[in-house]
């Protein structure tokens, strides 16, 4: 009975010592990734600073070129509103 309980106690401390060697090796696989996982970290957030700023030179320029654009269409339909009341203005007359 002691043998067989030895045996047993052998085959757990065995599955323990391969636990304990996975634990180890995942330490230090964890070890060698923080260091990565944080780069990326600051990339990410580097990389949201710079996409904020191109948003907001984009909108500026949308707004001024949206602006000019209207700007043409006025004149444009000025124009014709002006050719409109001339043959108007012609046929009236």
């Amino acid at each position: 009975m002691s043998g067989l309980r030895d045996q047993g106690l052998d085959v757990i401390s065995e599955g323990l010592d391969t636990l304990q060697n996975l634990a180890l090796d995942m330490n230090e696989e964890l070890d060698r990734q923080v260091p990565l996982m944080d780069e990326i970290g600051t990339k990410v957030d580097k990389t949201t600073v710079d996409l904020r700023k191109t948003n907001v030179k984009l909108k500026k320029t949308v707004t001024q070129l949206r602006s000019s654009w209207n700007f043409c269409i006025d004149i444009i339909l000025l124009c014709v509103l002006l050719g409109v009341a001339s043959y108007l203005y012609n046929i009236l007359k």
